[in-house]
């Protein structure tokens, strides 16, 4: 059920409220995605234990956006779970993976060993991939990855230099860095 309510209309909403589990798990059990939208604004982050069961129920991009954004991004592991979300058969939580790493890149929170290996596998398999919406979340990743530093620009270029989207990589590093 929707009723259109605008995200900032849901916003005001949830900041009459302190953080609260127990009033976010019970909206985000409602079929209704205001309700949803309003649970990711009141879950305490230091107190969520339930982040791979909600991914697992999130059906569409403007959810796993939300989701995301207000909430997975501020847990404590959520490095972790976006290398896991990444390797997921399931389309949405593989987009949510990606999301996840787009929001920390953008905070300028590194990767590192076998994490790059993981992510770089998952990105190549995403780009490759028939979704639309897995090569768009993807390819942002990478961008916000690359924009962390002019070493790991390059390194992606080379990384993914055979690929159909290396020319638009090199225009969005070229812009900031000048390549």
């Amino acid at each position: 059920m929707v009723y259109g309510v605008p995200i900032i209309t849901l916003r005001k909403i949830a900041a009459n409220y302190f953080p609260d589990k127990e009033i976010a798990d019970i909206l985000w059990k409602e079929d209704n995605r205001e309700l949803k939208i309003i649970s990711t604004l009141t879950q305490d982050p230091d107190s969520f234990e339930d982040a791979n069961q909600w991914v697992d129920e999130i059906n569409n991009l403007e959810l796993a956006e939300q989701a995301t954004m207000n909430l997975f991004c501020k847990l404590p592991d959520a490095i972790r779970l976006a290398k896991n979300w990444v390797q997921s058969d399931k389309l949405y939580v593989k987009n949510c993976g990606f999301l996840l790493y787009t929001r920390l890149f953008s905070q300028n929170i590194p990767i590192n060993g076998e994490d790059t290996v993981i992510y770089f596998d998952s990105v190549n398999e995403a780009l490759n991939s028939e979704s639309l919406l897995l090569q768009n979340t993807a390819l942002t990743s990478l961008k916000r990855l690359g924009r962390q530093s002019v070493l790991h620009a390059k390194e992606i270029l080379s990384q993914f230099s055979t690929n159909p989207f290396y020319d638009d990589l090199k225009f969005e590093f070229d812009f900031f860095f000048q390549i």
